[in-house]
């Protein structure tokens, strides 16, 4: 049988994605999974984007932390088998962090 033209991911690619769809529709930042997995947030970052090759010991605690087996994160069908939404590529804020440009004084102004 011929194979379908689609590109394959790697597994490095597959866990990377998956993790970002879960972390993603849980609504949890990069910054909260990498505080309760004891890892800096830039490394989830590359992690999400499949530029980090991760450990062993890192992809079980990356697991225990999100709730699924650690093979699980690995399968090519994990969005469509657990009902998340691939789409989204951003969690929601649920505050800033910053102050935007319109609640800053203006330059050489204080605020009052």
């Amino acid at each position: 049988m011929p194979r379908s033209a689609a590109p394959s991911l790697t597994l490095r690619q597959l866990f990377a994605r998956n993790v970002r769809v879960v972390r993603v529709n849980a609504g949890i930042s990069q910054e909260r999974l990498a505080d309760e997995v004891q890892l800096d947030r830039t490394f989830i970052g590359s992690l999400e984007r499949g530029e980090r090759n991760v450990s062993i010991d890192n992809v079980e605690r990356i697991a225990k932390v999100i709730g699924y087996p650690a093979h699980e994160l690995l399968r090519p069908d994990f969005p469509e088998a657990n009902n998340l939404d691939a789409s989204l590529t951003r969690a929601p804020r649920t505050q800033r962090l910053y102050p935007t440009a319109s609640r800053m004084p203006a330059k050489g102004k204080r605020a009052s």
